[in-house]
């Protein structure tokens, strides 16, 4: 078998197969420094290092664990240990790819969020630059980092082109970090990107808000482990320039609050169904291989176990009162009984990790619609993904700044306030009663851009109702100013505050009348029944 070790936070080297680490989430790193500047980012790089390098312990692990390297490889058997399968079931890698797919189910792009022309032009403008920079497959790449380790780092590059201004890179979060400040709001304060040079020293590129630094260093272990550094120390300032985006170019973006991989917290699950499966094969190779016990059974001399395993049946003797006897030993392990615990592990891993069934539904039962996607854990799903995406737009609000900064200074202007990142997540699930829950909106009365909202009908509100504008008119009976056009005279007649039957109006009984109510339903009434 392949060895796999990693390096711990005192320098021991550990077997990824049976050592494992403790694993709680990632840490955050954190500076009481108020500025980093070339007289303190030795000392403040260094402190984070200590920091980073815990994660990366954990983070090796993690990574390994989902490649297959799990702590079954490195099991071992007192009895019979000739016959020790090792079974992996790697249910993380089956997490995270469901992860990655679900949560990005399509690129994340930018909508409006004003319906005037020249607004929506410029968000247009605006995914064209998006697409140029390769943030979709960053985010395809950054998206997987987190989902396995916890942390997933984008790096933002300006470039002198103006048709694409920036380049954006998804970064190993094994050699790149981020150090943000421990005062409210934790600004991010330094980012660190960690490589190796040709005469194998270890750099470290470090940007602030206003400089990049360009140090060297070393590493602290014996050696490097997966090529990475998992201990090392920066020595030395070679150089340092201002950072022209005047911003921290790398952004970290996270699974959940606690920095965990998705498949963390169900790790010792995992490991109890591997350890089953691969008990499970041994007793059917120990039933295949069965011992045999002869008593009172004298052979001719010489004979060996061989012989008889080549003979495949023997004649027995018995001499005097001691009866002879050859057995056997064949017990079988009860594979009914352990499928109920192997069923049982498996539907706990599904649902911790947020990931929808495939036993609940095995059966044959009268539920259709939203309820087979309530038992089966679609909602579920749905919750998990959710949590991730206020995530992801937490730190890509981040990345709007940079990335607007950057098309600034090719000409292109547009507010933050103008735009904001939408991520499509399983648009034509359960359309049906979504498309009912839309037209029951509607017949409130509600604008078109809160019923799609609203009902999950669209995950871009906004421009679709732009693109359908004809279509919208003629379904919600609006006229061309986006007056709503009365279908019969008691709509009318209600539109207007006019009590059925007497020619008072409901303001005149005192009741209240927004104004937003005369803003948007101005019907008009025939003349021979104004009351």
């Amino acid at each position: 078998m392949t060895s796999c070790s990693y390096t711990d936070g005192n320098g021991v080297k550990r077997d990824l197969t049976t050592e494992a680490p403790l694993l709680f989430g990632r840490r955050d790193i954190t500076t009481n420094a108020e500025v980093i500047d070339a007289s303190n980012v030795l000392q403040e790089l260094n402190h984070a290092l200590l920091i980073h390098g815990l994660n990366v312990n954990e983070e090796e692990y993690l990574y390994w664990y989902r490649r297959g390297f799990q702590p079954v490889l490195g099991r071992e058997k007192e009895i019979r240990p000739e016959i020790n399968n090792k079974v992996i079931e790697n249910h993380a890698e089956e997490i995270v790819q469901f992860k990655n797919g679900y949560f990005l189910t399509q690129p994340a792009v930018y909508i409006s969020r004003s319906d005037d022309e020249a607004v929506a032009k410029k968000v247009k403008q605006l995914n064209e630059y998006l697409y140029r920079s390769g943030k979709a497959l960053a985010d395809t790449k950054c998206s997987d980092w987190f989902h396995t380790v916890g942390k997933g780092i984008i790096f933002c590059e300006p470039k002198n082109d103006k048709k694409a201004p920036m380049k954006v890179y998804a970064l190993d979060p094994r050699n790149a970090f981020v150090v943000y400040s421990s005062r409210p709001g934790h600004k991010p304060m330094m980012g660190v990107s960690i490589v190796q040079d040709s005469m194998n020293r270890i750099v470290f590129d470090v940007f602030t808000d206003y400089f990049y630094f360009k140090c060297f260093g070393g590493s602290l272990s014996e050696d490097m482990h997966f090529e990475f550094p998992l201990r090392a120390i920066a020595i030395d300032v070679e150089s340092s320039r201002p950072n022209v985006l005047g911003h921290v170019p790398l952004i970290e973006y996270r699974y959940n609050l606690q920095n965990e991989s998705s498949f963390e917290p169900v790790i010792s699950l995992m490991d109890a169904l591997n350890a089953v499966q691969s008990d499970r094969i041994d007793g059917v190779d120990q039933f295949i291989q069965s011992l045999a016990v002869a008593v009172n059974v004298d052979f001719d001399e010489g004979t060996t176990i061989n012989d008889i395993r080549k003979a495949g049946m023997i004649v027995l003797k018995s001499v005097g009162d001691l009866k002879a006897d050859f057995k056997i030993l064949a017990e079988q392990l009860n594979q009914t009984e352990t499928q109920v615990l192997v069923t049982y592990l498996y539907q706990q891993i599904l649902t911790i990790s947020g990931l929808p069934s495939t036993q609940k539904g095995s059966r044959s039962t009268s539920d259709t619609g939203a309820a087979v996607l309530a038992r089966d854990g679609w909602y579920q799903a749905d919750n998990f993904v959710r949590n991730t995406t206020d995530l992801y737009k937490e730190s890509n609000a981040y990345f709007d700044e940079i990335f607007v900064e950057a098309l600034r200074r090719v000409g292109f202007e547009i507010d933050l306030g103008d735009f904001e990142v939408q991520i499509a997540h399983n648009e034509t699930s359960n359309l049906l009663v979504k498309a009912q829950g839309a037209l029951n909106l509607k017949e409130l009365g509600l604008a078109p851009e809160i019923v799609l909202s609203r009902s999950g009908v669209s995950n871009d509100p906004v421009a679709d109702v732009a693109a359908s504008k004809p279509y919208i008119e003629k379904a919600w009976g609006m006229k061309e100013d986006g007056e709503m056009i009365p279908t019969n005279f008691q709509e009318a007649q209600q539109a207007q505050g006019l009590e059925e039957g007497t020619g008072a109006s409901a303001n005149e009984k005192g009741s209240p009348k927004g104004d937003w109510v005369e803003g948007y339903y101005r019907h008009t009434v025939t003349p021979d029944n104004r009351g």
